[in-house]
């Protein structure tokens, strides 16, 4: 045991079987009750085949998981799962070692085993220890699955909790260790302190933490997801149309290639019109290109290209000389009531760049440096809304949590902390014992043929000598199960 001293606590830790779980039965047949190992093997060393779960009954356990462990008492004895394993020899038979938690008595026991002239001192004064706490400890040793009971909770703590924990629930903010005992937050020792950060990161707590924070990085992913979609479906701002808008300068240059009517159709055009005399501009949203009626100059260039827009008014045809190299003022763009999808107009957008990098050798390199930073803009912008909704989301959430923690807390208050557990609360999970030495004794017999019967077929020596050990263990049971059976029948015979 790596606590020293202390490895009574060990395969001897089972003792009475529950009933319907017992060995009764012959060693040839498979009992029900006896736990399996769960899933692929974790690694392999000393001959033993290490997992990360086993399952007992109707119960999974796994690495870290803390439990009660039978011992023939009342008050079970709880520890938590360090490794579980089968030996290569013998698959069937489940292991495991734990790490042992004491209760007050078992502090005190211990102590005096190790020389303390009386009992622990905590404080100034005899140590003494809530019903629900425990002691944490480096007592460490391999146990069969045999005594496992069923799971339960064991919350480590750095300061003394004012209560609040519920069935089959324990604590401990205090560890012993060489006949003294030390809070977890000032432990004397690196063995003490490196133990109990392992064990700090597994626990009840840690399990519960990283669940909410996987379920937190979900729910921030989702949350993101469904931003970025609504940013995609929310109605296009002013900067977006404008950059959606297609100049006479590049009308000039798409003319002359394939990608004419792939850019120019769903882009926005400002159109130059006269009016009795007056000039004025309106922006329109290109639907199609059509053949113009006759031929018409454009620059240095005769083109018989014109665009179908859809305005505020209706549609119309405009040839590509009356196209504007400005872009639309505020006023104009509130008097194009056309409506558009955003989605499809952004999609639109990005085409309409990519064509632009596509034939750069055919644009002023200025004029692709301006778009392209028109587009970054647009994206940060997008983005920085973004960010402030979900951060104010956040923020809201986060008082709601704070508002939730507050009630709690009213509530726990209110209600004194919780109501007192019933004494020996133990006793809703064990079963009613009849008369069952003569059982007892056939169990041990069974497990002493089977470590012998291990000791004889293997060849290595470790594993040799863990089931002589084991064997001299159950040899022990046995013996004194039948030394307490003479001394009743001698009793009842006086």
């Amino acid at each position: 045991a790596e606590g020293g001293g202390e490895g009574e606590k060990s395969e001897g830790a089972s003792g009475e079987e529950s009933e319907g779980s017992g060995e009764e039965e012959s060693e040839g047949e498979e009992d029900e009750e006896a736990a399996v190992a769960v899933g692929r093997p974790s690694h392999r060393a000393d001959g033993k085949v290490f997992y990360r779960q086993m399952k007992k009954g109707e119960e999974t356990y796994e690495v870290g998981q803390d439990c009660y462990l039978e011992n023939g008492a009342d008050v079970p004895y709880v520890a938590r799962l360090q490794e579980i394993f089968v030996y290569s020899f013998a698959s069937s038979e489940v292991y495991f070692n734990a790490r042992w938690y004491y209760r007050e008595g078992d502090v005190h026991e211990y102590a005096k085993m190790a020389g303390a002239s009386g009992k622990v001192k905590y404080e100034g004064g005899t140590l003494t220890a809530a019903p629900s706490e425990l002691f944490f400890s480096l007592h460490f040793d391999e146990n069969h699955s045999d005594c496992v009971l069923r799971p339960c909770a064991v919350h480590l703590l750095d300061e003394r909790p004012d209560g609040g924990f519920g069935p089959h629930e324990f604590f401990a903010w205090r560890a012993y260790e060489k006949k003294a005992v030390y809070p977890l937050e000032a432990l004397p020792t690196k063995k003490l302190r490196d133990a109990y950060a392992t064990e700090a990161k597994r626990g009840p707590a840690a399990k519960a933490a990283a669940a909410r924070e996987a379920s937190e990085k979900e729910r921030r992913k989702r949350e993101e997801s469904e931003a970025r979609e609504t940013a995609r479906e929310t109605a296009l701002s002013a900067d977006e149309l404008r950059a959606l808008v297609m100049p006479r300068r590049h009308a000039e240059v798409w003319i002359e290639t394939r990608a004419f009517n792939r850019v120019a159709v769903d882009s926005l055009v400002r159109c130059v019109q006269r009016l009795n005399g007056q000039k004025s501009f309106y922006v329109g949203l290109v639907i199609a290109t059509k053949r113009a009626p006759r031929p018409y100059r454009l620059g240095k260039k005769l083109v018989e290209m014109s665009l179908q827009l859809r305005t505020s008014v209706g549609t119309r045809l405009a040839g590509l000389d009356t196209l504007s190299n400005d872009a639309p003022s505020e006023a104009e763009l509130q008097r194009f009531k056309v409506p558009l999808n955003p989605v499809h107009m952004r999609m639109h957008m990005r085409k309409v760049q990519a064509a632009m990098s596509e034939h750069a050798e055919k644009f002023d390199e200025q004029d692709l440096l301006r778009r392209a930073e028109e587009e970054e803009r647009l994206r940060r912008a997008r983005e920085a809304e973004e960010e402030a909704e979900r951060a104010a989301d956040e923020e809201r959430e986060r008082k709601g949590r704070e508002r939730e923690e507050m009630r709690r807390r009213a509530a726990d208050k209110a209600a004194g902390g919780g109501a007192a557990e019933p004494e020996q609360w133990w006793l809703s999970y064990n079963v009613t014992r009849g008369d069952a030495s003569g059982r007892e004794v056939a169990k041990w017999r069974a497990r002493l043929l089977r470590f012998e019967k291990i000791a004889k077929a293997t060849v290595a020596g470790g594993e040799r000598e863990n089931a002589l050990r084991l064997a001299a263990q159950a040899r022990q049971k046995i013996q004194q199960l039948t030394g307490e059976e003479e001394e009743e029948e001698e009793g009842g015979g006086g």
